[in-house]
Order: C-alpha cells, then sequence, then structure tokens
C-alpha cells in the first residue's frame, strides 16, 4: 500500500520541476531597471498618499492656521474644513490612478511656472495649494529634485518634520550631490538640534559650494553649536576669503575663542 504514495509524491516533485524549469527564460529577462522604476514609483504614491493618512481624522493646516473639523462640525467654518479635506483626497486619488511616470512630463517653462505658483502660495503659508502643486509636478515628473526639495521645505516650515525627511531624504536619494539638498537636511537636523548630523549635510555642500557665503555661514553655525573647533576654523577662514566684509565674522571668531577656551580649561582639568 505504501508505493502508492511514493508514486504520487514522486510525481508532484516532477510536475514542480517542469513548472520551475519553464519559468526560468522569463527570470531570466527580468529588467533591474523596472525594480528600480517600481521603487521610485511607491515612493511617489506613498509621498502622494501619505497625506491622507495625517489629516484623515485629525487636524487640517491651512493659511498657518489648525482648524480641527470634529470641534467646530456644526458650523460654516467647520463645514468648509471638511469640504476642503473631501477635495484634498479627491485630488490626490485622481493623481493616484492618472500619474503614469514618464508620460505628459511637464517642460521646463511649466515646471518653472508651476514651482513659481507654489512658491507664491508659501509666501502666505498656504500649505494646502502649494503642496498640491508640488506632488502634481512630482506626478507629471517623478524625478524632479526641485519640487521634492521645495516639497520637503515647505514641510519643515509647517512643522511637519517627519514628512520633511522622507521627502529630502528620497531627493538626496535622487541626486546625493545636489548641495542645495544637503544644505536642506542640514537646517532640518539644525532644527532637531542634531548639530552632528547638519554637520555631515554640510561638510558635503561646502565641498560642492566651497564660496558660497550663505552656506559657509550655515556651516560655521552648525560647528560652532556642535563644538567642531576644526570645523568653524575652517568654516571661518573660508568665509573671510570669500566675503571678508560679512558683519557676522567678527561674532564668529568671538564665539570661536570663547569655544576654544572652554575646550583647552577642559583639557586641563
Amino acid at each position: 500500500m505504501w508505493v502508492i504514495p511514493v508514486i504520487l509524491i514522486v510525481i508532484s516533485l516532477l510536475m514542480i520541476g517542469f513548472v520551475i524549469i519553464r519559468s526560468i527564460p522569463r527570470l531570466r529577462v527580468i529588467d533591474v531597471n523596472s525594480i528600480t522604476k517600481e521603487r521610485e514609483r511607491k515612493v511617489k504614491e506613498q509621498l502622494i498618499l501619505s497625506k491622507l493618512n495625517r489629516t484623515g481624522g485629525a487636524k487640517l493646516r491651512t493659511g498657518g492656521r489648525l482648524v480641527q473639523g470634529a470641534a467646530v462640525g456644526v458650523s460654516k467654518q467647520g463645514r468648509r474644513a471638511v469640504q476642503r479635506l473631501y477635495k484634498l483626497e479627491q485630488y490626490y486619488q485622481k493623481l493616484r490612478r492618472n500619474a503614469i511616470e514618464g508620460v505628459h512630463a511637464y517642460d521646463a517653462e511649466m515646471l518653472k511656472k508651476r514651482l513659481a505658483e507654489a512658491s507664491e502660495f508659501l509666501k502666505e503659508d498656504e500649505f494646502i495649494p502649494a503642496e498640491k502643486i508640488y506632488i502634481d509636478i512630482i506626478s507629471h515628473n517623478p524625478k524632479n529634485v526641485d519640487a521634492y526639495e521645495a516639497l520637503g521645505n515647505m514641510y519643515i516650515k509647517a512643522g511637519q518634520l517627519e514628512q520633511a525627511r522622507e521627502t529630502l531624504s528620497f531627493a538626496l536619494r535622487l541626486a546625493p550631490n545636489d548641495a542645495s539638498v544637503n544644505v536642506s537636511l542640514a537646517e532640518l537636523a539644525m532644527g532637531e538640534e542634531k548639530y552632528k548630523k547638519a554637520l555631515e549635510y554640510l561638510r558635503s555642500a561646502i565641498e560642492k559650494r566651497a564660496k558660497n557665503p550663505k552656506y559657509l555661514d550655515f556651516y560655521i553655525e552648525a560647528a560652532l553649536k556642535g563644538g567642531s573647533l576644526k570645523d568653524a576654523r575652517k568654516g571661518i577662514s573660508a568665509l573671510k576669503s570669500v566675503n571678508p566684509d560679512n558683519a557676522k565674522i567678527e561674532e564668529f571668531e568671538k564665539r570661536f575663542g570663547e569655544m576654544k577656551e572652554k575646550y583647552i580649561k577642559k583639557s586641563h582639568e
């Protein structure tokens, strides 16, 4: 009686082997680039849809104010807030359905126009319409670093630091040598008092843009707050060379001297 089960097992193994062998040619022709594209698509979709999860039952930020939908549900203001949230949800869902990578991409002129429109909204702290524009740009041009960086900086301004970190980190993966993106990440780290992390980004930025006074100013500030004498000395020296009339040099040198004295005193204790 045991012969029949053994025969059935052997037949099953042979069938499994046959299926695997037939699949090998298809495995060989997998396009590795398609895997990268799929990852980028998922990151983009996550950016588009994550806002829904964050605002679905909590707070809606607009015009620099937070509107509590539940607290003002019976008022006109509350109904408008719910309507805005509903329209925002519809907009994101539409982007998810219709956005096809590499198709209907905005040209340089349209990109410039859309980025300018978003910038105007940000001047008035109108975060939601600005965010919609940035995500719209990303939907049409999924590798546009400027849009990701601007969106990340908008999140910093809105106090949404986790979203800022996600967005700017993805921008850095797209353009690891972009000095501006590194500085934006440094600004985020500085706001969280992570000065050593900020210095890592700023060293990379200074390496690419060694004569940018704004970057040097930021670099020195991070070095002084992070307690790095070496970076502070290097930054002050570079700033003197690039912009000797900078009014902050005297202040930086004074703070550097005080930090150096404390370091020497501590080393002798």
